[in-house]
């Protein structure tokens, strides 16, 4: 090997680590352990450390991003749609994140471990870089806790037809949590399936359905809170309180007209700071606010 190709070498030695660092990509999910159907979303992150402003874009104007899924047998999951990431330019030295909703993309529903690995397309170097793998859990639901079958209301698209509420235990790693699954009745497709709270083990849950076919939940969410959400058949949130006790233990009441309400109970605010009086030592607990409780 002469002079001239030895330099060559050496300067092709010396680029590749700055190409390598060109663009690095991250993946992260909100918690390891997920129940089957429910949204699986995976927050993806992609810095650009070239020094210059570059084109996220697939090839042949593709998207730019992709997913590769692996069970526990070490065997790929097919994919049923791409992710959808049109070309963006992403300034240098910028970060650019981007949720995507796994099962929308991957048929995800049995049981096991998987390995979720992210890769951008870095259109300068033709090819793709990989975020390192992240590991969930997948579980199949429990039987149900409570389930009622409703008829889909007057000014819904679909009114007349049937569908089923479902309430489900679910254990994580270190807390039980509520869930509410719909199923339509017709096809035995799954609507929705999401957690709604966090719950105390063996303790009551109160559902009810409204005069709109609304579904209504109580629920002791932590030691001394309880958590009151309604949704629709669509599976969409429409009210979150939280009462603590008042003259009694707040209970789920259906009046005459239909309307349901939380009695025997006050209301409380999580986010509203403790008046703490003069000399006492006094302090809100963190158990007094549930864990998990999304607000939508």
């Amino acid at each position: 090997m002469n002079a001239f190709a030895r330099l060559f070498l050496l300067l092709i030695l010396l680029a590749v680590p700055r190409l390598h660092a060109q663009l690095t990509v991250s993946a992260a999910v909100e918690r390891t352990n997920y129940l089957s159907y429910e949204p699986l979303q995976i927050t993806v992150t992609v810095t650009n450390t070239s020094g210059g402003d570059v084109v996220l874009g697939g090839p042949n104007n593709t998207t730019w991003m992709n997913f590769v899924i692996t069970g526990e047998n070490g065997r790929p999951v097919t994919a049923i749609d791409s992710p959808n990431a049109d070309a963006i330019i992403c300034r240098a030295g910028q970060s650019l994140q981007k949720r995507f909703n796994l099962p929308r993309y991957f048929h995800l529903v049995d049981s096991g471990t998987y390995v979720v690995k992210a890769s951008a397309y870095f259109a300068d170097l033709q090819r793709w870089v990989s975020s390192r793998p992240v590991r969930v859990a997948i579980s199949q639901a429990a039987r149900p806790r409570w389930e009622q079958t409703i008829s889909l209301p007057r000014g819904h698209k679909l009114a007349g037809k049937y569908r089923r509420y479902q309430l489900i235990n679910f254990h994580d790693t270190d807390r039980s949590y509520l869930y509410v699954r719909i199923i339509d009745e017709s096809t035995g497709m799954f609507v929705a399936t999401y957690r709604l709270s966090s719950l105390e083990p063996g303790r009551e849950v109160q559902p009810a359905i409204d005069r709109n076919q609304n579904l209504h939940v109580l629920c002791l969410g932590s030691p001394r809170v309880w958590v009151h959400q309604s949704l629709d058949p669509d599976g969409t949130v429409l009210s979150q309180k939280f009462f603590q006790r008042g003259e009694g233990t707040p209970q789920l009441v259906t009046q005459s007209s239909g309307e349901v309400m939380v009695m025997g109970g006050t209301f409380y605010d999580p986010t509203e700071k403790p008046a703490t009086p003069a000399g006492s030592d006094l302090i809100r607990r963190l158990s007094d606010r549930p864990a998990g409780v999304p607000l939508r």
